[in-house]
């Protein structure tokens, strides 16, 4: 009988200790020889149960909640996985001889803690594996169906049982807890003690083709032959293999297909059949060969490895790394379990990863989930690269010969890769991060509370679409400072000049209306930008003004009139406004907004005793624009601000000017935006929806405060204040106490 080919079975001989400590385990390698090859029956189904309709979630991650991940740790069956025992490996250089105790983690290891915190389990998802047979009766599998290609196996092998618990376990009563715990299962059974049927093995992918299984795991191999010792293309080019690649092949058009490296610490080449793809090329795309290594790391990353198997050698292209000692179900009892060594237990880890993913990312092509895993593994623990594959523009990855790209990441591959763009309705993108539409101070939060009750898709450079707020979008202008422009004002060579003839018109009740003091709050026109160049003398009741600014051109007129002890002063403006509209903007690299803005003021003022005035000032105001970028339209804006303020001259010395003020500044009571927003990613395909978003904001701002100004020593004007601001920047919530000190000396 020829060995030209056959299986690989890796036996675990393993036995539980009451302090979690497991003896010696030995790796144990059986040949088999081929025989000739048979058809299977049709597809049964065993222990079957409600489908579970497939959920449409889409996760996007920032960050994760780490109070949700310690819940995960906290699991009775993830805790299972944290272990510790001693490990024997025949002629392994650190394993050899007597061996040497282990502390495993594989869960943590692979970042399972994160992905499950977010809500993944492989829920509608079917993972396919050639395996000995499952133990169907064992707890972990209770209320899964399990699909089976042929005849129903015998029951329950180790290998199969334990590979099955490691893919989808259930984690019941505090048992293995599988990488897709949630998952179904499609097996092909793989009798060891029989001849290999590649017609068969063909029959199995082309079964779990047909049942859209995701992923394919295999944690066998041919038994003797490496890529050094047979060709692959030649092997597999063959009329007896040709079932067998048909039946791949089929699978590769919708699923991932996982091999195991042999567990051969000092084989010199890979397993022929795990680096198949160096024979059929068009396999590679989805394919991924697994070695089994012990990695030490932090919550970061892994910061060293020492590996059990193989290395990936020629596979290194496609290869990755996993913790193979896993607790694992056995099939001696339903509630048995001990603990798996080997990459028969690392391969299965990434099969149950590839099914997270396609949960995460139901948009995604099964290669594209492949290259999301490959690209994401961590592989910061080396650094000699045998070389780089680029997954898509500006997206590459280095590998080496042995750990491939690295160690498998949940964590980083759920994250968006690359930088995740926004669609826009033109065609055009923007970068996530960069603000498709900015409010001003008249807006606050309104903006971003109005879209944060929206959602939006982005995609980032691997293809994901992911689902989040689409408050992403709003970007804000820094809050004024509000003491720092009043101590600017305080310290202006005209303090003093202002303090004399605010004193004189509070004492004589004339030019009241005209007064600004240092807190003075912005007007419209001020708050686009523009300044005001009077045409007519400030004596004069009728003024005329040229309003001018960056981006803002327009004009303002007033009328003063004499009122009993006070002034009345009626005001009207008009601007023309490039690049916003009330001070709400779109991102540069998309377009422009073009506004115009009227308003009305009305100030007046009146002396109610000898050293005490009363001012009133009020503006209303509307603004109307066109969009840009994401911005289809802006409906007309209607803004207003109004402001008390109560006056006295001579308080504590001569000439002296104490002000007591409450007010509204300006603010948008009403107005929105239609925006066109991405709210679907579906086969390449982004959908959008027109939305209308408020810009008013959830809460006014209102401040209360005083300034005190007086003349001291000789030639020096001293200014203080104080004001509190409630919802400052017309922001909810935001308290801000503002006080300022400015002394002005005059030469």
């Amino acid at each position: 009988m020829k060995k030209a080919a056959g299986f690989i079975l890796i036996l675990l001989l393993a036995a539980c200790k009451s302090n979690n400590e497991v003896d010696a385990v030995s790796i144990i390698e059986v040949m088999r020889a081929p025989g000739d090859s048979f058809q299977t029956d049709p597809i049964t189904v065993s222990e079957t149960t409600d489908e579970n309709p497939f959920p449409w979630n889409r996760f996007f991650v920032t960050e994760f909640d780490r109070a949700k991940v310690q819940s995960v740790r906290a699991l009775a069956g993830y805790l299972a996985n944290d272990f510790r025992f001693r490990l024997l490996i025949n002629g392994h250089p650190t394993y050899g001889e007597n061996g040497k105790h282990v502390e495993s983690h594989p869960l943590t290891a692979a970042r399972l803690d994160y992905a499950l915190s977010t809500g993944l389990t492989g829920a509608g998802q079917i993972v396919s594996m050639i395996d000995s047979g499952i133990r169907l009766s064992h707890e972990q599998f209770d209320g899964k169906t399990i699909y089976t290609s042929g005849n129903v196996p015998p029951p329950g092998d180790f290998h199969g049982t334990a590979v099955a618990s490691v893919i989808a376990g259930s984690g019941t009563n505090g048992g293995t807890l599988g990488f897709a715990a949630a998952a179904d299962i499609h097996q092909g059974y793989l009798d060891y003690d029989a001849s290999v049927s590649w017609s068969k093995l063909g029959a199995y992918m082309s079964d779990a083709a047909g049942l859209g299984a995701i992923a394919s795991n295999n944690s066998w191999g041919l038994a003797g032959m490496t890529v050094k010792n047979a060709d692959v293309a030649t092997y597999f080019n063959s009329r007896q293999t040709k079932p067998y690649i048909d039946g791949l092949r089929n699978f590769a058009t919708g699923g991932v297909i996982v091999f195991a490296l042999q567990n051969d610490y000092r084989a010199e080449s890979a397993s022929l059949i795990a680096a198949l793809p160096l024979g059929i090329p068009e396999l590679e795309a989805n394919w991924i060969s697994v070695v089994n290594a012990i990695p030490v790391f932090d919550d970061e990353r892994i910061l060293s490895a020492e590996r059990i198997s193989t290395a990936c050698l020629e596979t290194a292209r496609f290869c990755m790394a996993a913790n193979g000692q896993i607790m694992v179900a056995s099939e001696t009892g339903n509630s048995d379990y001990e603990v798996g060594i080997g990459a028969s237990f690392a391969a299965p880890q990434v099969a149950g990863s590839i099914a997270l993913l396609a949960e995460a990312f139901p948009d995604l092509s099964a290669a594209q989930l492949r290259d999301r895993l490959l690209a994401t593994a961590d592989n910061r623990f080396f650094d000699n690269y045998a070389g780089v594959v680029t997954f898509a523009p500006g997206i590459t990855h280095g590998y080496n010969q042995e750990f491939g790209h690295g160690f498998l990441d949940l964590r980083s591959a759920l994250l968006p890769i690359g930088q995740p763009v926004v669609m826009m309705a033109n065609g055009q993108t923007i970068d996530l991060g960069t603000a498709a539409i900015t409010s001003g101070a008249a807006t606050g939060d309104g903006l971003t509370q109005s879209l944060a009750a929206l959602s939006v898709v982005s995609q980032d450079q691997l293809n994901a679409g992911f689902t989040l707020s689409a408050e992403v979008l709003a970007g804000a202008d820094s809050p004024a400072d509000h003491a720092a422009t009043a101590l600017l004002a305080a310290i202006h060579p005209t303090v003093a000049a202002a303090r004399r003839s605010q004193n004189a018109a509070i004492r004589s009740g004339k030019n009241l209306a005209g007064h600004r003091g240092v807190w003075s709050d912005p007007t419209g026109a001020e708050l686009l930008g523009s300044n005001a160049i009077p045409l007519t003398s400030p004596d004069n009741d009728f003024g005329f003004s040229v309003l001018t600014g960056e981006g803002t051109t327009g004009v303002s007129v007033h009328q003063t009139f004499d009122v009993v002890n006070g002034n009345l002063r009626l005001g009207f403006a008009s601007m023309r406004t490039d690049g916003s509209i009330m001070g709400v903007s779109v991102a540069s690299s998309t377009g422009e907004v073009s506004s115009s803005t009227n308003a009305v003021h009305v100030d007046f003022a009146s002396r109610i005793a000898t050293d005490t005035a009363l001012r009133f000032n009020a503006e209303m105001g509307v603004a109307s624009g066109d969009g840009a970028g994401m911005v289809n339209d802006f409906s007309s804006m209607s803004y207003n601000r109004v402001s008390v303020t109560l006056e006295r001259a001579d308080v504590g010395r001569t000439g002296d000017v104490l002000a007591m003020f409450a007010r509204r500044p300006v603010g948008i009571i009403r107005g929105s935006a239609t925006m066109d927003l991405p709210v679907q990613f579906a086969n390449g395909v982004t959908s959008f929806a027109s939305q209308n978003v408020s810009l008013a904001p959830v809460e006014r701002q209102f401040d209360v405060g005083f300034e005190y100004s007086t003349p001291v020593l000789r030639n020096a004007n001293l200014t203080v204040g104080m004001m509190h601001s409630d919802n400052n920047g017309n922001t909810a919530g935001r308290r801000v106490v503002s006080s300022f000190i400015g002394l002005h000396f005059s030469f």
